[in-house]
């Protein structure tokens, strides 16, 4: 469940409407309605409200781990409960704790479409079978810090996606730099193949929702430390010299 149905399903559970849960937690209406039709994340204040007054699970928001809300009457699950956010509110100010949140939220977006846990989804088959024979782990994660460069060095094309009316704009603009890469030699760059293309976009299709999508884009500074944490820091250096525009003609 992802976290704007766990908010509808917080709302509904206690049989509010959006005006009564708003009121509770102190925001706006509208605030409340963009949480469910997946339009903004709730913040660390919002998180801590739901915790305090509707003794909302932390391991269920975060990790899904049930039960979605804790026995009122189970003192020991209620104190870790609070001593939870007593720790969060002395070792983070709000900021920092909504940027950690957004790192749990890049972590698990792009461990769905490059990890190397066959487990989880059919794709980690192919995952194992691009692997390369050197230094880079798997090539669908330096593909993920290719399309991430882009984005960050042509940011202006941003401003396009948020004026987009049609349903997907976040994901199909993934999904076209995906179809966009022509580098077809091995000399410094990994060819990804059509098939491989094929296999990227259907795990974009697959396993991203849109707000994913607009998450990971629209942090991409986040998103490209998140994954040259995963490389040497000699790749990281050669791949930072590559021009992007030069990968993804249009």
């Amino acid at each position: 469940m992802e976290i704007f149905e766990k908010i509808k399903f917080i709302r509904e559970s206690e049989k509010l409407n959006q005006r009564e849960f708003a009121e509770k937690l102190n925001v706006t209406q509208s605030t409340i309605s963009k949480y469910e039709k997946h339009e903004r994340t709730p913040d660390f204040y919002v998180l801590k409200n739901l915790f305090d007054i509707f003794n909302v699970n932390p391991d269920w928001i975060f990790s899904d781990i049930e039960p979605a809300f804790l026995d009122i009457d189970d003192n020991n699950i209620t104190m870790q409960n609070q001593q939870l956010i007593k720790d969060i509110d002395l070792i983070l100010t709000p900021e920092e704790f909504n940027i950690k949140l957004n790192e749990i939220l890049f972590e698990d977006t792009i461990k769905r479409i490059a990890s190397d846990d066959k487990e989880k989804s059919p794709i980690r088959k192919f995952l194992e079978a691009i692997k390369l024979e050197g230094h880079i782990p798997f090539r669908p994660l330096l593909f993920l810090y290719y399309i991430f460069r882009y984005v960050r060095d042509n940011n202006e094309e941003l401003n396009n996606l948020k004026l987009d009316k049609s349903e997907r704009p976040y994901q199909s603009y993934l999904i076209d730099l995906v179809k966009r890469y022509s580098v077809l030699s091995f000399k410094n760059n990994p060819a990804f193949t059509s098939q491989i293309k094929k296999q990227f976009e259907a795990s974009i299709s697959m396993y991203l929702e849109e707000e994913d999508c607009k998450r990971l884009i629209t942090h991409y500074e986040q998103v490209i430390k998140n994954i040259e944490s995963k490389m040497t820091p000699m790749i990281v250096l050669a791949h930072r010299k590559i021009d992007t525009k030069t990968l993804f003609p249009r």
